[in-house]
């Protein structure tokens, strides 16, 4: 007869040996960041709808070069022809004209994609450089240490506002944000205020893309990084801003972005109370810089709510609900979600939504005066001007190309399109699609202003 204390060994050793082998079945964060990581890079080389931009970001690029690839003279001259189109709303005939425009814009870029898929970007003048030139004017570096990475950084930094601003929705923005700040690798030489909002642009598209846990990763670095700045860094900052801030309060307006960038992700991750600790966190952050405004109201609610002092989330839902700078349909909803508190302290969607992100950016954009003004009062009128002006071209630009059926462009491009065009239509196709077909005024409107 077997031992009981025997059998009892063997089952415990038994037990053990399965929980060693199950501490396999749960992958670590940093074991799916890595993953992620590795879909975001397959995500950037494989997508479609980056082709139109970076082939007109590489025509920008190349032109005039010793290397300019032989197919991008022509697409250069179409870009050229849109920066003829009126910055104002256009005529019925303005429109018919626009629309032929980019048509042709489309059929040159096609022509040419497959040339433009053998060069890169980065192996030609910087962006900023070419359009100092194009105005006649010396170029000068726009920072200090200016290079291809901090290009990348600050293009996809003004992506992120140009979509945030964009009420309609019309840009697949994910792809664009993933590809810049992909490249916005810093170097030794940088600023480390740079290197460290590099972070956060990362932080900001992996979450928007829906790579949670390498945005943990980021957005946890973002924060030590900040924390941990030297004052000469904060002071650069300060110089840029026309408000002059002290190196104490600008380290404070960072915290406060990076802890409620993370909160907002671990509330994707379903992490609701170490989100609730960074709102809190920010919170503090806003106090000590004397704000208080849409962010705010917003932040105690769902902090309250999270502690259960329903009676007090109620109170911040209610003051949210009463700024001027949200629609009526929003402000009901959040009476609503405020008497609800009250009532039962149940749970609430608007904490979890991703529109409540867009209602709260939105509206701290509107208390601002809007995207422009923001960075005028962040860097000055006229390089505000410089800096926002070709971005907001390209931005009209992608979408004239958005507008253009594919068919026409095979038809008036006389049958010659080959594997390339093919190619090149499923990213035409793609971005129509995301773009929800043709938009809402047909090409004319999608693009009703020129470039800068």
């Amino acid at each position: 007869m077997r031992s009981p204390s025997r059998g009892a060994s063997r089952l415990a050793a038994l037990m053990l040996a399965l929980l060693t082998a199950c501490g396999g079945c749960h992958k670590t964060d940093a074991e799916r960041a890595a993953e992620e990581r590795a879909k975001i890079e397959k995500q950037i080389r494989d997508s479609n709808t980056l082709v139109p931009y970076r082939a007109l970001k590489l025509t920008l690029r190349a032109y005039g070069t010793a290397e300019q690839p032989e197919a991008v003279t022509a697409l250069w001259e179409m870009v050229l022809e849109t920066q003829k189109l009126p910055q104002r709303e256009l005529t019925q005939e303005e429109t018919r004209q626009a629309a032929a425009t980019y048509l042709k814009l489309a059929i040159a870029f096609y022509r040419a994609k497959q040339t433009l898929r053998e060069h890169d970007e980065d192996d030609y003048p910087l962006l900023w450089t070419k359009l100092e030139l194009a105005k006649q004017t010396a170029p000068e570096p726009l920072f200090p240490g200016y290079d291809n990475g901090m290009e990348h950084l600050f293009e996809g930094l003004l992506l992120v506002m140009l979509d945030t601003a964009d009420q309609g929705n019309r840009l697949p923005m994910t792809d664009l944000t993933l590809y810049e700040f992909s490249r916005a690798t810093p170097r030794p030489e940088w600023p480390a205020l740079l290197r460290t909002v590099s972070r956060a642009g990362r932080g900001l598209s992996f979450m928007q893309g829906r790579y949670h846990y390498a945005s943990e990763e980021e957005l946890t670095a973002y924060v030590t990084e900040v924390e941990a700045l030297p004052e000469v860094d904060l002071r650069l900052l300060g110089q840029l801003s026309q408000r002059g801030a002290t190196p104490e309060r600008t380290r404070e307006g960072l915290l406060a972005a990076g802890y409620f960038l993370r909160a907002w992700n671990r509330m994707q991750l379903k992490r609701d109370e170490p989100a609730a600790d960074d709102v809190e966190r920010g919170l503090k952050s806003l106090e000590k810089l004397g704000i208080e405004n849409e962010l705010t109201w917003w932040g105690w609610a769902f902090v309250h709510y999270r502690r259960e002092n329903y009676a007090e989330a109620a109170v911040n839902l209610d003051k949210l609900a009463r700024s001027p700078y949200l629609d009526e349909p929003t402000r009901q909803e959040l009476q609503t979600s405020a008497e609800e508190l009250r009532q039962h302290g149940k749970s609430l969607p608007i904490f979890r939504q991703h529109r409540a992100a867009l209602i709260l950016v939105r509206a701290l954009v509107a208390r601002a005066g809007g995207m422009e003004e923001i960075l005028v009062t962040l860097l000055g009128e006229e390089r505000a001007r410089q800096v926002y002006a070709p971005v907001a071209w390209m931005d009209r630009v992608v979408h004239g190309l958005a507008a253009v059926k594919s068919e026409d462009v095979v038809r008036e491009a006389g049958g010659v399109m080959d594997k390339a065009l093919e190619a090149g239509n499923q990213g035409l196709s793609t971005l129509k699609a995301k773009l929800g077909g043709v938009l809402p005024g047909g090409a004319g409107a999608s693009a009703g202003s020129g470039p800068p």
